[in-house]
């Protein structure tokens, strides 16, 4: 019988040991333990994206190059969710995940920057500017999950201004749960047809601090419909917002923590956040 337990004890840390090796490079690389590489020739885009533009013809740069943790189903499932919703309202998108885009001339072709679950360090000095720029000039930004999961500090205007909260983590045992969302903004064009609540299975990130007086909160958690626990300590917010947006001089900025999974993209309710949510960062409605 002791031999036994002994095994057993023996496979189960073989067990941990083997997922730790296996996990480790994504916990370095998501603490900044992985030194950033700089992309320094740009892609040719898409001949179509310098052909003159028609009413509602909205060009997206959808941007999802990691130096951090990366969320390798997510990634794909956005992707394919932003083409299904571009091919239904006549958009033009051009995905790269080479951080050379980010410069004035390129930019100019785009009215959204879309963060696909990127994270981590992906500019250098000259691109930065030109991401500030581009937002600051009237271009807009819409920030999907992991675009806003990184705790290593790189770069304060992205996590401060762009995104407007900073993430410090999400449960773990269980990592994915049934939440409940609540909207609070249903005027907004990313609101306006999902139910007041409604129910997500997901990986619920949680802020150092609520952003609310910075932002237009749109949804919120309702935390007693899950558990907000990070290994042994609690990371309940108490005020918990998951999707807002917020002006930045003349462009716009939105966040939305949903979308770890890649089931996630297949919901009507993400399909239609993120459709009204490219519309709006497009020039949809109001900017308050």
């Amino acid at each position: 019988m002791k031999r036994a337990l002994g095994l057993a004890v023996l496979l189960v840390l073989a067990f941990l040991a083997f997922a730790a090796w296996r996990i480790w490079p994504s916990i370095r690389a998501a603490r900044g333990g992985v030194p950033p590489v700089y992309d320094t020739v740009a892609p040719q885009l898409a001949p179509e994206l310098f052909g003159p533009r028609s009413p509602g013809d909205v060009r997206i740069l959808l941007f999802s190059k990691t130096s951090g943790f990366r969320h390798a189903e997510a990634i794909p499932a956005c992707e394919r969710s932003v083409r299904e919703i571009a091919a239904r309202r006549g958009w033009r998108v051009f995905a790269t995940e080479n951080g050379a885009v980010f410069s004035d001339e390129l930019l100019a072709h785009f009215d959204v920057v879309l963060g696909n679950n990127t994270t981590g360090d992906n500019w250098d000095l000259a691109q930065k500017t030109a991401f500030v720029q581009f937002v600051e000039r009237g271009g807009g930004f819409v920030g999907v999950h992991g675009a806003a999961g990184t705790r290593y500090e790189y770069w304060d205007w992205y996590k401060d201004t762009l995104i407007g909260a900073r993430f410090i983590g999400h449960p773990v045992f269980p990592q994915l749960q049934d939440a409940t969302v609540v909207v609070e903004d249903a005027a907004h064009p990313a609101m306006r047809t999902l139910p007041a609540r409604f129910t997500a299975h997901d990986e619920w990130y949680s802020f150092a601090a609520s952003p609310r007086g910075r932002v237009r909160v749109l949804a919120t958690l309702d935390e007693s419909s899950y558990s907000p626990r990070e290994l042994f300590s609690s990371i309940a917010m108490g005020d918990h917002p998951v999707v807002w947006s917020h002006c930045i001089g003349r462009g716009r900025s939105f966040y939305s923590a949903l979308g770890h999974t890649a089931a996630a993209y297949a919901t009507k309710e993400h399909t239609a956040l993120l459709e009204g949510a490219l519309a709006w960062a497009a020039g949809e409605g109001t900017c308050d």
